[in-house]
């Protein structure tokens, strides 16, 4: 939508939430001189300024902005971020130059504010509107869907520099690496799949009871979380004496088996999934060395110890599918800031990884704020979207149910996500590894963080409770008839614990971790559900 606003000066307040702003039209320096710009806005703000009247030619030359936070200024405060005042920029006063502002405010009073002053000059002045113009003689303000996108599309790029200086390279590319076949180099035994050690059922919302956080091996960053409370203890780390005889015991069956000479290099995760009655399953994630051989190789497989001297072998049916494709599942009304979230984080996570094995489908009831076909057609994701238009009330258990009809393999996985959460580099990858169908689900733990809080500063704490993200085979989901529907329509809460009871009684077992970098942001209420 454009709009024609005359003003006084080039200060522009709007309180309302959630918007997006573009502004544009010329400016007419009064005489030819050097001038710095300046701006401040509540929140986030770029000003751009063309060499002559050609908006292709605009550059950013100040802007309200920090890396990983929200940022924001009070009215008239020049001085808070280092990229509110341009350089010295030569003008011409017999001349008239394309200038831009793009504005973005969630909550709290938004506004924005665009100062000049010459260069000899001491303080900063409003833009006067005596100096500015349109083709109509108004500065002309496009709001709405087209600034969002306008606003939002690119903007995954200084994070994707950010991240990739910030992660351990290693861990970044174990899953590239080559992957060992599974092989008989271990027994083959009976595995008791399901969460309940005595193969019961639980009633209503009893699952989360029964579910058993995994330990982990080396030492993760889910200590990250800066409040020293309960709900914030990372996760328990396994014991290293027992992890080490277990990987001692992998290797050297291996070799026997192979006749070769595998040698481990790095552990790169294990995660100890216990029963206390029948035993210890370990998903192993380790990074070898074959001597003579200048590379490195994957061992990525679930070995099960069934008593205390660790005798391993390998569970019947727990063979997990590295190649298999995951659909992010995502039920959206009116949340277009959000999805522009996770549009930018899923493709910084593919980037950094090269993980392409993945289709999103959104289940979208009638969103307003966003042109959700422009928003797909990127590169990454013209060809890995499906958009399903639902009318009326915002149904989260129907979408859901819905999303899943269309994906096309019931050999596929589901996972079910949120838009407000950061995708973590491996997020792909542990799907698909903790994810075994007809054998594990899983369901990792967010990290929900505090207001103003981002994933470079993660000030929050995790969400023990919660169930809502999950990943299934869409055959185990159609054996157990997927979410209900009858009992959670409209109102919101509790559909996550009876998912869970669905999955328990249908004798899958939860694989659950606090999963590092998985962090929810917080966010206003305002349009997202009616």
């Amino acid at each position: 939508m454009v709009t024609k606003l005359n003003m006084l000066r080039f200060q522009i307040t709007d309180n309302t939430i959630d918007y997006g702003q573009r502004i544009f039209g010329f400016l007419h320096p009064p005489h030819s001189d050097e001038y710095n710009f300046a701006i401040a806005s509540d929140d986030e703000s770029e000003l751009w300024l063309s060499p002559n009247d050609d908006l292709q030619e605009k550059q950013l030359i100040a802007r309200v902005f920090k890396v990983g936070v929200s940022a924001w200024t009070k009215k008239d405060e020049l001085h808070k971020y280092p990229g509110q005042i341009s350089e010295h920029l030569m003008l011409s006063g017999d001349r008239k130059y394309y200038i831009e502002v793009v504005h973005k405010q969630g909550a709290a009073l938004g506004f924005v504010q665009v100062y000049w002053k010459r260069r000899n000059d001491t303080d900063f002045y409003l833009i006067s509107s005596e100096y500015l113009s349109s083709h109509a003689n108004d500065v002309m303000i496009t709001k709405a869907k087209d600034v969002l996108h306008s606003l939002l599309s690119e903007s995954y790029r200084q994070d994707l520099e950010l991240k990739s200086k910030s992660t351990d390279q290693k861990r970044l590319q174990f899953p590239s690496l080559p992957l060992l076949p599974k092989d008989s180099y271990l027994p083959l035994c009976d595995f008791q799949s399901g969460s309940l050690s005595n193969g019961g059922k639980v009633y209503r919302y009893q699952g989360r009871k029964v579910v058993q956080l995994s330990s982990v091996y080396p030492t993760d960053d889910s200590s990250a979380l800066t409040d020293k409370n309960l709900r914030n203890w990372p996760n328990k780390i396994a014991d290293r004496e027992t992890i080490h005889a277990v990987t001692d015991e992998i290797i050297t069956s291996l070799n026997h088996k192979t006749s070769k000479k595998y040698f481990l290099k790095r552990i790169h995760k294990v995660l100890n999934i216990s029963d206390p009655v029948h035993g210890d399953l370990y998903s192993v994630d380790l990074e070898l060395g074959l001597q003579d051989v200048n590379q490195s190789f994957r061992l990525s497989e679930h070995v099960f110890g069934k008593d205390a001297n660790h005798s391993l072998c390998f569970p019947l049916g727990i063979s997990w599918n590295n190649k298999a494709k995951v659909y992010f599942i995502l039920p959206v009304k009116e949340q277009g800031r959000w999805v522009y979230h996770f549009i930018n984080e899923i493709t910084i996570a593919s980037s950094l990884t090269g993980d392409t094995n993945f289709h999103v489908i959104v289940v979208d009831f009638e969103s307003e704020d966003i042109d959700m076909t422009k928003a797909f057609n990127t590169i990454l994701l013209q060809n890995k979207h499906t958009i399903i238009p639902l009318k009326g009330k915002f149904y989260k258990t129907l979408a859901l149910n819905k999303a899943v009809e269309y994906i096309p393999s019931i050999h596929d996985i589901l996972f079910l996500f949120d838009l407000h959460i950061d995708v973590p580099q491996d997020i792909l990858d542990s799907v698909r590894k903790n994810t075994v169908e007809g054998h594990l689900v899983y369901a990792p733990i967010v990290g929900r963080l505090y207001c103003g809080s981002t994933y470079v500063d993660h000030k929050g704490y995790w969400e023990m409770e919660g169930f809502g993200l999950m990943s299934i085979y869409k055959s185990d989901w159609v054996r157990f008839k997927g979410m209900n529907t009858e009992d959670y329509k409209y109102k919101w809460g509790g559909e996550d614990w009876d998912l869970l009871d669905r999955v328990i009684n249908a004798e899958l077992k939860v694989v659950r971790i606090k999963h590092p970098g998985l962090y929810h942001h917080y966010h206003t209420k305002h349009k997202s559900l009616n």
